[in-house]
């Protein structure tokens, strides 16, 4: 509807103004305040080309204008000039809402967000895939909230992604090569103790046992060691009992991942890189002048990629190594090579069995040697989810792409990358165990008990303990990424379980009470005159494919969570002033059922785009 709306005011604006429809539509703005509904800024740039005053302009321009259907009326305020929309856009609205339903707000329309300055231009979602890894946790612990942040905002863009109109494969790295893991796997063959409960919990406490040993005794360093050589040859007994213990740990960390609605369509095994693309990537590696085998000084014997651009100028030692000289790949080498796969540009490839099949009803698969083909890469678009200590190496990847040539690729090579989550006094440590207490299972099972106590009473049974899980999930999603990625978040737990305020459970409650008097009252019928409060909420409710859009360019969920609030807030304004179910005159209540409504969609489809449930009953 803002689209359509844009497009009538821009043919106004054009045939008063003398411009371009380009120019025309990329004014239109949303005024703050009570001035207008919508407003256009063309007299700026207008008054710098005709040497005229803005002001002067904004009135003749506004004495020309042939109003538009919808528009009932136009008026100046300076240099702008301001737009009301009419009662029969309102009804328009209301029934256009109620006609797409689930459908409302999705689009493959991707711009600059009503307000803006329009210098980003409309353009559409992108035909090709976008590729999104996350969260690439260690797959010998279990995830604590650092781990949960990173998939909490790697699901949220990658659904905002989709709801915009793009293709979005959910791709997670598993790190069963690392260091991490084969000291687990130490543990495992050596501590003398049988696993119990879940699986990821009970390996994060062997870990720490097990790191703490190998610092100690040399011996079990050089056992670790030779296991490490072991899982990266691919061959043998041991190799094949650690990666059944990777896979048990992953789907335990799934298990955990499934209470918060993350879902992947693919794991990418190390070892799977290492025995299947690593030979062709570092072959094309070798063949760039740009990566050369240092003869001399502290790399000697080491395959290297010289970084000479000017951005690492300032760098004292910006050469990055991706082979040491014993032959080992870096995990910046495993890594280009990967993003060279992503893109499909390497002619081998990997094949994939099914790990399982998740709650959502979709099967997620893993790279397997004894697999079939699949259609899993050949990106567009690459977007990697890691913190912001991995700057200078997702750096180097895009470096190392311009240098081969793949300027495109390199351009579409995304980092995303977001501060960590810490206690009040300290980081979270795998080996330390410091993450004991912070899991983020432990940090659910808290969520579930709080939101439990909160629920009415009359709430019983299997209904509560759902909605208690829900409220628990989404409230804690809801936190996680309504902090913008470049922030730190300290944890505290009223904070991240805070049931009023600003929080998920409370625009969820509006879409409670919105579906309660749905259920009493019915969808109602669009009316013919509209309430402030009621025009206010649904111009809000209209723009919901455009701050997903917005959302989406930037790769930024909270501009969606904050749209959320905003929204709840505003029917909350409508239910309070406009009384509903009570209204005696039929005709009237039938119009704020309509209003009803449609906010009623529009609230679940926004809390549905960054992965919040709508529920119906609080």
């Amino acid at each position: 509807m803002f689209l359509q709306l844009k497009k009538k005011l821009a043919s106004a604006i054009s045939s008063a103004a003398g411009v371009s429809l380009e120019e025309a539509e990329a004014s239109v703005e949303l005024p703050k305040g009570q001035f207008g509904d919508v407003a256009t800024s063309i007299c700026f740039s207008l008054a710098k080309k005709e040497k005229k005053s803005p002001v002067l302009l904004a009135n003749e321009i506004c004495a020309k204008i042939k109003l538009p259907d919808w528009v009932s009326e136009a008026k100046t305020t300076g240099p702008y000039i301001n737009f009301f929309l009419s009662d029969g856009f309102y009804a328009a609205l209301v029934k256009e809402i109620e006609k797409q339903g689930a459908s409302f707000g999705k689009g493959t329309f991707r711009g600059n967000a009503p307000g803006g300055t329009g210098a980003e231009g409309s353009w559409k979602a992108r035909k090709g895939k976008t590729i999104i890894e996350f969260p690439s946790v260690n797959p010998n612990k279990p995830w604590h909230i650092g781990h949960l942040r990173n998939a909490l905002l790697g699901d949220s863009v990658a659904r905002v992604l989709a709801f915009s109109g793009e293709t979005v494969e959910r791709t997670d790295y598993i790190d069963d090569l690392g260091l991490q893991v084969a000291q687990s796997f130490w543990g495992y063959l050596h501590l003398g103790k049988k696993p119990s409960g879940k699986l990821d919990l009970w390996l994060g406490e062997e870990y720490v046992e097990a790191a703490k040993k190998f610092e100690e005794d040399q011996n079990v360093q050089a056992q670790v060691r030779e296991l490490v050589k072991e899982m990266e040859e691919g061959e043998g007994e041991n190799a094949s009992e650690c990666r059944k213990l990777v896979e048990k740990c992953v789907a335990a960390q799934y298990e955990t991942a499934f209470k918060f609605s993350i879902y992947h369509d693919v794991m990418i095994f190390e070892s799977d890189i290492l025995h299947t693309i690593f030979e062709e990537g570092m072959a094309r590696l070798k063949e760039n002048p740009a990566i050369v085998k240092e003869t001399e000084g502290k790399n000697a014997g080491c395959l290297v990629a010289k970084m000479t651009s000017p951005e690492f100028a300032a760098m004292e030692s910006p050469d990055k190594i991706l082979v040491r000289s014993d032959g080992t790949a870096t995990y910046t080498g495993k890594d280009v090579i990967f993003q060279l796969w992503k893109f499909d540009l390497l002619k081998s490839n990997f094949h994939y069995s099914e790990f399982m099949e998740q709650p959502n009803g979709k099967k997620c698969m893993m790279t397997s040697r004894k697999g079939k083909a699949g259609k899993f890469g050949k990106a567009l678009r690459v977007i990697n989810v890691i913190g912001m200590e991995q700057a200078y190496p997702q750096k180097v990847i895009k470096e190392i792409l311009l240098s081969m040539g793949y300027g495109k690729e390199a351009e579409n090579s995304v980092h995303l990358s977001y501060e960590h989550v810490g206690l009040e006094d300290s980081k979270f440590s795998g080996r330390q165990g410091t993450w004991v207490g912070y899991t983020t299972d432990e940090l659910y099972d808290e969520g579930v008990k709080r939101a439990e106590a909160k629920i009415k009473p009359d709430v019983e049974g299997d209904e509560r303990q759902k909605i208690a899980a829900t409220i628990a999930a989404a409230a804690i999603r809801f936190t996680m990424i309504r902090t913008t990625p470049e922030k730190r978040i300290t944890f505290r737990w009223d904070d991240a379980l805070s049931l009023e305020g600003d929080s998920a459970p409370y625009a969820i409650y509006a879409h409670a009470r919105a579906h309660k008097i749905s259920e009493k009252g019915g969808k109602g019928k669009a009316g013919k005159k509209f309430e402030p409060a009621e025009k206010e909420l649904l111009k809000k409710a209209m723009l919901l494919e455009f701050i997903v859009s917005e959302s989406a360019r930037q790769l930024r969920p909270h501009i969606v969570a904050d749209y959320c609030l905003d929204l709840a807030a505003l029917y909350n304004k409508f239910y309070n002033a406009c009384p509903i179910l009570s209204c005696e005159d039929e005709k009237v209540k039938d119009g704020r059922l309509a209003t009803n409504y449609a906010a009623k969609v529009a609230l679940a489809n926004a809390l549905g785009a960054v992965g919040i449930p709508a529920l119906e009953r609080m």
